[in-house]
């Protein structure tokens, strides 16, 4: 199971529903991904931003991540899940 961690960005400027996105993209990947906030030292497969919009440049990169997904939309988040399963799979073939 990949380990993945999602950051919201602040929320100034949101075009979607950051957090409806993340319950389905959570629920889309049960029992593939368990995912959690981001620990002090933690050190994770994937680190999945959600931002409400395209202005926010940080990417939380003192959060160790082998992959990182930056979610702008609801189109985006749509996308996720299968990007995830795919990076899933990698893992299992390796």
């Amino acid at each position: 199971m990949l380990a993945c961690c999602v950051k919201f960005c602040g929320g100034c400027n949101p075009r979607y529903d950051r957090g409806e996105a993340y319950r389905q993209i959570r629920d889309a990947l049960d029992g593939i991904a368990s995912f959690s906030l981001p620990q002090d030292g933690g050190k994770y497969d994937v680190l999945l931003i959600l931002r409400g919009c395209t202005g926010c440049p940080y990417l939380y990169e003192e959060i160790s991540a082998v992959r990182r997904f930056t979610v702008h939309s609801r189109e985006e988040a749509d996308a996720v899940p299968a990007a995830i399963r795919s990076l899933a799979a990698e893992q299992q073939d390796s």
